[in-house]
């Protein structure tokens, strides 16, 4: 965390600089990201092998779809200051029983199921390198403030039992995308960015609408 504020005041020094050196192409705008999130080393099932539970079946999906919003100001074409919140798409797991519907179709029944739920809020640095009038790259930097629920499957085979463990913190959050201007008040970007939740390697792949006012 001490990495992060130095970072950040570092990055917010250079800013105050940029603005008083060139004070033109200042402007807010606010935005909206769909994103793609998917989870490494997330494991819902630490103390049973889900081939165990047969004649059960086990089911999991590591990525989600979520969405964030975002305000911001551009001090200048090079650099401006984000503040968004949004929800993490969502990582869940389900274990299923099949029966016998009165039509004799299979039907099937969740017995347990859980998942790995995040809200976050966070503040970030934009680093901006046009490349024409209308297309430019982008980058990241910034704090991610997190809060976590993650249900598991745990005991053993002969009693499962699905224990929830909320948490909360902040990490560093980095990315790198490309950006599209249509116009002087709409652009559209492509972002994939890096963090860390709950000590999970998170990975988002963001497109985002962005409108000038």
């Amino acid at each position: 965390m001490k990495f992060i504020t130095k970072t950040l005041l570092g990055i917010l020094g250079l800013i105050s600089t940029q603005v008083m050196a060139d004070d033109g192409n200042q402007f807010d705008y606010v935005g909206l990201s769909l994103q793609q999130s998917s989870y490494r080393d997330l494991d819902f099932s630490p103390t049973i092998k889900p081939n165990d539970l047969t004649p059960l079946s086990y089911h999991e999906s590591l990525s989600g779809s979520g969405f964030r919003g975002f305000i911001g100001h551009q001090f200048n074409q090079y650099l401006s200051l984000e503040a968004g919140v949004g929800s993490y798409g969502k990582a869940d797991f389900k274990v299923t029983q099949e029966d016998t519907g009165t039509d004799g179709k299979p039907v099937y029944k969740t017995v347990f199921n859980g998942g790995f739920k995040t809200t976050a809020g966070d503040l970030r640095v934009v680093g901006t390198y046009p490349l024409s009038d209308s297309l430019f790259l982008k980058a990241d930097l910034g704090a991610l403030i997190w809060s976590n629920e993650l249900t598991t499957l745990d005991g053993t085979v002969a009693q499962p039992e699905t224990p929830k463990i909320s948490d909360n913190g902040v990490s560093l959050l980095t990315g790198l995308g490309v950006g599209y201007g249509f116009n002087n008040k709409v652009a559209v970007a492509l972002d994939f960015e890096r963090t860390k939740i709950a000590n999970i390697q998170t990975q988002n792949l963001n497109l985002s609408l962005i409108v000038r006012f």
